[in-house]
């Protein structure tokens, strides 16, 4: 028996503790195996960033841009911290999942494999062959995150506050560093063509000047819209920003304005972009469409802003596509001639209801005149003959009031038939028109107002909110539709403490204005 003493206790297997009278088996089917790591609770659910970079094989300025383009964003666990990792990001693991399987990310991959040949050729001092290499870089589009991330387009309006304050910023930042010119010219367009659809279509409801810029508020298909225009000063560029996030929020921005103008475009019967930025066509003939006056200086033309280069565009768009498509002039008739369409529609219908009414009043008249013969009829009846009481019977099964009985109902019939003509001409002129109420009224607070703006004055916004109410801009310069001594004129817009001499010599039936800043 070894060296056991008889009377003694066995001593228990060394799997289980000496404390606990449970075997190894025992507690396994009482209390279960332990978790594995990683595999439950906070741990599985969030990951640190370093992990995900070592699971993505990608590196961290990819994974910002990653995540910048496919929108998403740290999340911050509730309660405690996985692990007592107090201060570190963690991204969801559902997010880390759907960033492994975009697109984009073979793309980056491509990219820097081509950068590293790039730079073995410049490395190696073959210049040529670098740049025989530059054309053949990867390319890539943002269109299909757009279409995630907005299934809806109500769902890219609302979301445009941001993509409208950064594209605003741009234009007026100066090509200096990682901000090129390209970038800016850019931006300029995409502002200028978002206002000059707002101008066009009467959407700015508010507007109040601040310390940091202008704010705007447009409503689009009932969706309020804000965003911020800065001063047209010269931008002093901090050091501390980060303009490589900047840009990549921006590459995003412009994407979704892209599809945003286009689908707004299109719905006032234009094809968006406008040609605003190119004078020649694509087979290199010059295009008839595009005049100086449409073009910025930068392109050669006459225009001195870019916003009047895109409404002078926009302008010529309208009248041109007025001549073979109804929603053009539709839109044009919504905007300026509505109230003409409404009295012809009403004149229209009324010379119908006349008409329908005299008809009818005949046909009572008639079944009134057929109704007292019956009666004079039966006042000469001799009442004690029996063929009287019989005629009298068969009398009464005949119905003498069926003619106004017919023609009562034609009358309600009409009624009837006009409510709802009535009906299908509303909902014709809202198809048309594309236009609400409260459009109409703003567009109509300026109307026959001009409006003549100096050069001291900042002419952006200004000319953005006259043009949204109605009224008409002229400014100084080679662009301008009419001179500064114009009749037409009815309010001069000078930011000056004193007027010029030269004022006394124009037309005395102007105001003039001084902006109250």
């Amino acid at each position: 028996m070894g060296n056991r003493v008889k009377g003694r206790p066995k001593k228990k297997s060394i799997k289980a503790a000496t404390h606990s009278g449970l075997s190894a088996q025992r507690k396994l089917s009482r209390f279960g195996k332990n978790r594995k790591k990683d595999h439950a609770g906070l741990d599985a659910t969030f990951i640190g960033r370093a992990k995900v970079l070592k699971r993505l094989q990608i590196s961290l300025k990819d994974f910002r841009r990653l995540c910048i383009l496919k929108g998403v964003y740290p999340r911050e666990p509730r309660g405690r911290a996985p692990r007592n990792k107090k201060g570190q990001v963690f991204y969801h693991i559902k997010d880390v999942k759907a960033l492994a399987h975009e697109p984009l990310l073979e793309k980056f991959r491509e990219f820097r494999a081509f950068m590293k040949k790039v730079r073995r050729s410049a490395n190696r001092n073959e210049k040529d062959e670098a740049r025989r290499k530059e054309p053949l870089a990867p390319k890539y589009t943002l269109y299909h995150l757009v279409r995630e991330r907005y299934p809806r387009f109500t769902d890219a309006l609302g979301d445009l506050d941001d993509a409208l304050c950064l594209v605003c910023l741009f234009a007026t930042l100066p090509s200096d560093g990682r901000i090129k010119a390209g970038i800016t010219r850019k931006a300029q367009h995409l502002a200028s063509a978002w206002g000059a659809y707002c101008a066009t279509t009467s959407s700015i409801t508010k507007s109040f000047i601040s310390v940091k810029g202008v704010y705007f508020e447009a409503e689009i298909q009932n969706t309020p819209i804000r965003w911020v225009v800065p001063h047209n000063f010269t931008q002093y560029v901090p050091e501390g920003v980060d303009f490589r996030v900047m840009l990549t929020f921006f590459e995003f921005y412009e994407t979704l304005l892209g599809f945003v103008l286009f689908k707004l475009y299109a719905g006032i019967g234009l094809r968006y972009p406008l040609p605003v930025a190119a004078s020649k066509a694509a087979n290199g003939s010059v295009d008839t469409n595009v005049t100086s006056a449409t073009l910025h200086p930068t392109l050669g033309g006459k225009a001195t802003s870019v916003l009047s280069a895109n409404l002078s565009a926009l302008q010529v768009a309208l009248q041109q596509a007025s001549k073979g498509n109804s929603a053009a002039e539709a839109v044009k008739d919504a905007l300026q001639d509505n109230e003409d369409v409404q009295a012809e529609v009403e004149k229209t219908a009324s010379k119908a209801s006349k008409k329908r009414q005299q008809q009818l009043a005949k046909s009572v008249d008639d079944a009134l005149r057929g109704i007292s013969q019956d009666d004079d009829e039966d006042e000469n009846i001799d009442v004690g003959s029996d063929e009287s009481v019989g005629d009298d019977e068969e009398g009464e099964q005949v119905p003498i009031g069926a003619p106004l009985r017919e023609a009562l109902e034609a009358i309600s019939d009409n009624n009837m038939s006009e409510s709802s003509t009535n009906v299908d001409q509303d909902t014709l002129l809202a198809d048309h028109i594309r236009q609400n109420p409260d459009a109409q009224k703003r567009n109509r607070l300026f109307h026959n107002l001009t409006f003549f703006l100096s050069r001291e004055v900042p002419r952006g916004y200004l000319e953005l909110i006259i043009l949204s109410y109605g009224g008409k801009v002229v400014w100084e310069g080679q662009d301008s539709p009419i001179s500064i001594s114009d009749p037409s004129i009815t309010h001069h817009i000078v930011d000056r403490p004193k007027l010029l001499p030269s004022y006394t010599s124009l037309p005395q039936n102007r105001e003039f204005v001084q902006p109250q800043w």
